[in-house]
């Protein structure tokens, strides 16, 4: 009787572990603040890029001093995601040679993302991070702008530029003139947000929440952000 007891005692408790391993780990957003930044979209302004950082040990999450930066040639600023722009040429049907500015959103080497929906709506519903969606995060490739430069011209060629950009997580997808806006539809609601998993371990949900804003902020581009898990 007593070993039948205990063999049912094992039983309850591997019933139990099962049950607890089988249960998807959810991870439930902390008390942070949202933050909404406008960054310079000019190159002769914002040159090597401007790395924005979302959590980092030197100062409370609530600061703003090192949220973002725009950075220098040779720097060490350990960036989540950098918001940086080239000048693209192009040759138009004349023959013309055209420059066109070539935004674009681009990881560090150990920053993961993925997209998980649409909207200011859904960045502002989205609080909990589930085993489903972290399973999605992937990296970018790295990207050797200067493979892309024309010596000649001193810009960047945008035909192969654009397919290199195109494999990246974000890329150029926020920009308004090649994100799909529908009919009755505003670019605050279909901007793409992404689930940021930084280099710390740390969840974070960011989007772009206006491409190309009216004046006199029509050189900037408007970023907004929220940690969900340090």
């Amino acid at each position: 009787m007593r070993k039948l007891i205990l063999a049912f005692a094992a039983l309850v408790v591997l019933l139990v572990s099962c049950d607890k391993e089988d249960k998807p780990l959810v991870i439930t957003q902390g008390d942070y603040p949202v933050k909404e930044y406008y960054l310079e979209r000019d190159p002769k302004v914002n040159v090597w890029g401007a790395g924005m950082d979302f959590v980092h040990a030197e100062c409370q999450l609530d600061e703003t001093d090192l949220d973002y930066k725009y950075m220098e040639l040779e720097d060490e600023f350990p960036y989540d995601v950098k918001f940086y722009v080239v000048k693209s040429y192009y040759y138009d049907t004349y023959g013309d040679l055209k420059i066109e500015g070539c935004p674009a959103m681009l990881l560090s080497s150990e920053t993961k993302i993925c997209k998980l929906g649409e909207g200011v709506d859904y960045f502002n519903s989205l609080t909990s991070i589930t085993e489903e969606m972290t399973a999605q995060l992937v990296t970018d490739p790295v990207i050797d702008f200067e493979q892309f430069k024309n010596e000649t011209t001193g810009f960047y060629e945008r035909a192969p530029l654009f397919v290199a950009l195109d494999q990246c997580a974000i890329g150029q997808k926020f920009r308004s003139n090649i994100l799909v806006i529908p009919e009755g539809k505003t670019e605050q609601e279909v901007q793409p947000v992404y689930l940021v998993k930084t280099s710390e371990g740390a969840y974070v949900k960011f989007m772009v929440k206006e491409f190309k804003p009216a004046k006199p902020k029509e050189k900037q581009t408007l970023v907004r952000w929220q940690v969900v898990s340090e």
